[in-house]
């Protein structure tokens, strides 16, 4: 009798163990992503869930870490899954199997234009364990990037503005892999040879996107801009475009391009220095890529926005008539501004 009560006890103390261990960590209705920049020992990490109120109580966490043998957990970032069970999350804590982090480039409310601000995204938006100082020395040094064909200028031309899947345990160096990757996959042999039609090089396309991506919002106008610009390059006429001083300038939000930064000494100033700029002012989107790539033939040799301030440009090949269109517009702005 006290035998069959014994077994009765030990097979409740089972089941009850086995329901504790594998009911749902938690009752939220989405995942919850826990980052641990450890490794940290499974006592650590325990308390950290319970810290970020992920868990209520660790007894039984630990007490299935041990049975697994899992005595530190490695720094990862883990999605728990609703209804997820304490084995299902300890056997991906014992096999480090970590959820990808989603980057995504181009989304931005304030357009990404330098390195820096790079960096700074994947900091505040915590998209690595490496922090925005780890970032920046990746990104401007000349001998981390130039396995990749890029140096500190270049570099921005392969962010492209796609979705990215990532580790957020990743270095900087195996993130750009990772975006390396879909840049070599979207430069198609046809699209390189329509790089080499307009006499430029990937690099270089987008360097001229990035330019035709500050200058206009509205979509028919990027492949006629892009075709101005082109028409410049190929006649050896200086691009003279507002946003690469402002760019060189450094005022960036500069809601007005004015004459001292028309004259500020910058390699990126296309105002002072023929041909392209060093690198892309911005990152542009796949939009005025692609505007590049199929530009139309044009003979435009200027362009101005509209004095109807209606986000259109006008474009010309005579000078004269690209100084009315000015004035048209300056006149207009100077009306509007009074009001």
């Amino acid at each position: 009798m006290r035998l069959k009560i014994g077994l009765s006890l030990l097979l409740a103390g089972i089941l009850i163990i086995g329901f504790l261990l594998f009911r749902p960590l938690t009752q939220n209705k989405d995942a919850v992503r826990f980052k641990l920049r450890g490794p940290y020992t499974l006592a650590a990490t325990c308390d950290s869930l319970i810290a970020q109120q992920m868990l209520a109580d660790a007894f039984w966490l630990k007490l299935g870490g041990r049975i697994l043998g899992i005595d530190s957990v490695k720094a990862g970032s883990y999605l728990i899954q609703p209804n997820e069970n304490l084995i299902q999350l300890l056997k991906r804590f014992k096999n480090s199997r970590q959820t990808p982090v989603k980057l995504i480039l181009g989304n931005e409310r304030i357009r990404i234009r330098t390195a820096a601000q790079l960096a700074g995204k994947m900091q505040r938006q915590d998209m690595t364990l490496a922090d925005s100082a780890d970032w920046s020395r990746f990104l401007m040094s000349e001998d981390s990037l130039k396995p990749f064909g890029l140096n500190p200028q270049t570099v921005m031309t392969r962010m492209l503005p796609l979705s990215y899947e990532i580790y957020w345990t990743e270095s900087p160096r195996q993130v750009l892999q990772v975006i390396n990757r879909s840049w070599d996959h979207y430069w198609t042999e046809e699209r390189k040879a329509k790089a080499r039609t307009i006499g430029l090089d990937p690099t270089q396309v987008s360097i001229l996107a990035s330019i035709v991506e500050e200058e206009t919002q509205h979509q028919p106008d990027r492949n006629r801009i892009a075709s101005t610009y082109l028409n410049r390059l190929r006649i050896g006429m200086r691009l003279q475009a507002d946003p690469t001083a402002k760019f060189g300038s450094g005022d960036l939000e500069a809601k007005q391009v004015t004459f001292a930064h028309l004259r500020h000494e910058s390699a990126y100033n296309t105002y002072l220095h023929a041909g392209l700029p060093p690198g892309p002012i911005c990152l542009p989107s796949l939009l005025s890529i692609e505007a590049v790539l199929n530009a139309p033939k044009t003979d435009y040799l200027y362009f101005v926005a509209s004095h109807r301030f209606d986000g259109t440009s006008v474009f010309t090949n005579d000078y004269d008539v690209h100084l009315r269109n000015a004035r048209l517009y300056q006149d207009e702005l100077r009306k509007r501004l009074k009001r």
